[in-house]
């Protein structure tokens, strides 16, 4: 674990906005270098000065055009698509509770903390917790700064005006339940996979593979699915009921497919184990299924309808960068 990665990460959560202007109260410069902090509660400078460098000042209006020049696009796409949520969410009656608030926030904050545990490789909050201990921080300190922040920007709020009026247009039916069944307690195919850009190079290599090369050889150098390839050409386990389930299902164990043409490349598929499903009861499941299959089409649902919502809106943006 390099601790200093980590350092470099954990500081721009801690050491930046609010945290700064709290800690100091009162205007004190910093002992190694002539740049002045300026607190709320200075009463002898100017209200529009936010630092003094060296006795020159750096007004609120620099430091806005330089925000602005940086991040305005960005910034106040983040806000259009905001209002345009919550104005749904009122024409919708969509109302949400203190308490699913706080249950949401939570889990971006638990968000938050998995992300940083994958990017470092760290497998337990309890190794975390040392790695932070290291430079002054603690686990706690680090989940009640995201939360603040994400309070600051609402959202969770947000979030969940957004899932209740698209979910609010998602149907289940019996099909789909019976699907995601299939899909989660049905029969599994493990395969290996490599998947080739143009038909004529599949054919070359399905030619190659037919002849006894190495797949795992051929998967891990000439794959363009590097998810795969990286893992020797393996899938992620599917179900026969899957799209390429069906045309792999009458296959063995140790058998080649032939070329699948999909909209990611051309596949050639082996087989390398059928597991049979785990015989859980249909209605026994049902409702978690339900669950699922709404879960799966907001997800699917939720970027076509912030598009749709931007294109079908009166916005007039009156924001000059030059």
């Amino acid at each position: 674990m390099n601790t200093k990665y980590l350092f470099s990460f954990v500081t721009l959560v801690f050491f930046s906005g609010s945290f700064v202007v709290n800690h100091y109260v009162y205007a004190k410069a910093d002992p190694e270098s002539d740049i002045v902090l300026i607190s709320k509660e200075s009463k002898n400078e100017d209200k529009d000065v936010v630092a003094i460098v060296n006795g020159q000042k750096i007004t609120n209006n620099e430091l806005y055009e330089i925000l602005l020049s940086t991040y305005g696009n960005d910034a106040l796409d983040v806000l259009i698509r905001r209002t345009l949520i919550n104005q749904e969410a009122r024409k919708h009656g969509i109302s949400i509770t203190s308490e699913e608030v706080e249950n949401r926030l939570n889990t971006l904050v638990q968000r938050e903390v998995n992300a940083l545990m994958q990017s470092y490789k760290i497998e337990k909050e309890s190794d975390l917790e040392k790695e932070l201990e290291k430079i002054g921080a603690s686990l706690k300190e680090f989940r009640d700064k995201v939360a603040k922040k994400l309070r600051k920007q609402k959202q969770a709020e947000i979030e969940l005006r957004a899932e209740k009026v698209v979910l609010k247009s998602i149907t289940v039916s019996e099909e789909d339940l019976h699907e995601a069944y299939n899909s989660v307690y049905g029969e599994k195919i493990e395969a290996q996979q490599v998947v080739l850009k143009t038909k004529r190079e599949a054919e070359e290599v399905l030619e190659k593979l037919r002849l006894g090369a190495d797949f795992a050889k051929i998967a891990k150098t000439q794959s363009i699915d590097r998810a795969s390839a990286s893992r020797d050409g393996k899938m992620l386990p599917f179900s026969p009921q899957d799209d390429i389930g069906k045309s792999v299902a009458h296959l063995k164990p140790g058998e080649l497919s032939d070329i699948i043409s999909t909209d990611y490349g051309y596949h050639i598929i082996k087989i390398i184990e059928k597991k049979a499903g785990n015989g859980k009861d249909f209605n026994s499941v049902k409702e978690d299924l339900d669950k699922l299959v709404r879960e799966k089409k907001y997800r699917e649902r939720l970027r076509p309808w912030l598009i749709s919502l931007i294109e079908n809106a009166s916005i007039t943006k009156n924001i000059n960068l030059d």
